[in-house]
């Protein structure tokens, strides 16, 4: 059975490449119109979020030609309705997959990187324990609460730096999908990922 047919099922089991390249064409296939869509209504389920006991957050930042979700929108958001939460951003290292953060204050300058990824130029750096939520990057997940990235491992390797209990966050388009085959005692579990059209928990 070919993957197209497989994902026009209610229930499927694939393997990580398998979901990138389809989870790429489903994001393809979406209209500008669609896109913005489906983020907006994504951002308005983050914004029922429990951020009570939040201080920090730290956010990916949107890279708009891959119909990423849109963490703009929730950045805006977040500092205008909680100043009190301090925002970080990640910088990524190529050469060992790691990622610094810094925070999204007046001393961060932005830059586009060679791989298309907006990131800190200049800024102050925080440490990792700080962050009490990480809003997570990610192709496809599962009911499980595993991911699909694009596969370098920058994420999981943050998570374990960060400090215990951390809330791990993901942002899908799409609902997810009922297994992923091939995960690894590398792979860090979601505490929760958001939807357009549903909070998931785990």
């Amino acid at each position: 059975m070919s993957v197209k047919k497989t994902l026009n099922r209610i229930h499927f089991s694939l393997t990580k490449q398998q979901l990138r390249t389809e989870f790429i064409e489903r994001r393809n296939l979406l209209s500008q119109v669609e896109y913005e869509d489906l983020c907006v209504k994504l951002f308005q389920r983050f914004q029922k979020v429990d951020l009570s006991n939040v201080s920090c957050v730290h956010l990916f930042l949107t890279i708009h030609k891959r119909k990423e979700p849109d963490t703009f929108l929730i950045r805006d958001w977040l500092k205008a309705n909680h100043p009190q939460i301090k925002l970080v951003v990640p910088k990524t290292n190529f050469a060992d997959n790691t990622m610094q953060s810094f925070a999204d204050d007046g001393y961060l300058k932005l830059e586009v990187n060679n791989f298309g990824i907006p990131e800190p130029l200049t800024g102050n750096e925080i440490d990792p324990r700080e962050i009490d939520l990480i809003l997570v990057p990610l192709l496809a997940f599962d009911k499980q609460g595993y991911r699909v990235g694009y596969g370098k491992g920058f994420y999981d390797r943050f998570i374990t730096t960060c400090k215990p209990g951390v809330q791990v966050v993901g942002l899908s388009l799409f609902e997810p999908v009922d297994e992923i085959q091939g995960l690894n005692e590398f792979d860090m579990p979601l505490t929760a990922c958001i939807t357009p059209e549903h909070t998931w928990q785990f």
